[in-house]
């Protein structure tokens, strides 16, 4: 198995750190920072699934899981979009 973080053949070096690690600001805290608030929105998204899952459950009525994930992903990015 590779330990070695994914990087395709033409990706400009610049994006990387020293680690190999993809650099997306200029700050590393940043990047860590974004990081860590996707790891939560994952998490609240997994506990979201559960709930669907329970709510089509006790009422026997399909959700539709794709509007529910659209609406949730506008929210967790809407403070990117505004800027």
């Amino acid at each position: 198995m590779n330990d070695e973080p994914f990087r395709p053949e033409d990706a400009p070096s610049s994006l990387y750190d020293d680690t190999g690690n993809p650099r997306f600001f200029a700050d590393p805290g940043m990047d860590r920072f974004v990081a860590v608030v996707m790891n939560l929105a994952q998490e609240v998204w997994v506990q979201q699934e559960r709930l669907l899952a329970l709510e089509e459950e006790k009422s026997g009525q399909p959700v539709d899981r794709d509007a529910v994930a659209k609406e949730f992903i506008d929210r967790v990015f809407a403070p990117i979009r505004r800027a």
